[in-house]
């Protein structure tokens, strides 16, 4: 289930962004900046209880005039246990039937094998690559892969499965 966070979800949150496995794939937002995100109608930090908080997410543009909104960060607390795919799953369900958003987008670091996989597994594809676009906190620069899914492909996965 996901739901909005709450200023007490902060310190889940943070402990998650400061796991080693995480440390160089997503950004260290401080405290200050995580409730800025929870009072800021344009973003959507959100928990994904299964049933005690498994992962956080964080969606930006909400108020984009052109229902686009990006899947700015994704993280689980332990990863790697086959939970990534039903959290995807509910986030896209969010976007597109509740937010009603016409395309959800995301950028990955281009040796986010693991990531990328998932994205693709959970249906989307793969649109272009932004080169260097992403400083680490190690100073070293990276590719962002970009992916994206529409929401009559979300829609076609919904009514009809996989295939």
């Amino acid at each position: 289930m996901l739901r909005e966070a709450r200023e007490d979800d902060i310190p889940f949150i943070r402990s998650i962004q400061d796991k080693p496995e995480y440390r160089s794939m997503i950004a260290d937002d401080p405290v200050e900046r995580l409730a800025d995100y929870i009072a800021d109608p344009n973003y959507a930090l959100l928990i994904w209880d299964n049933p005690k908080p498994r992962g956080f997410a964080l969606l930006a543009d909400l108020e984009n005039a052109s229902a686009t909104i990006e899947l700015r960060r994704l993280a689980l607390a332990d990863a790697g246990k086959g939970e990534g795919q039903r959290l995807l799953s509910a986030l896209k369900d969010h976007v597109f039937g509740t937010l009603q958003a016409h395309r959800l987008w995301l950028d990955v670091a281009a040796d986010n094998l693991r990531a990328i996989a998932a994205y693709r597994k959970a249906g989307l594809v793969d649109e272009g690559v932004m080169r260097e676009a992403w400083q680490r906190r190690d100073s070293r620069r990276v590719d962002l892969l970009i992916m994206g899914m529409l929401r009559r492909e979300w829609f076609d996965v919904a009514a009809h499965g996989s295939e």
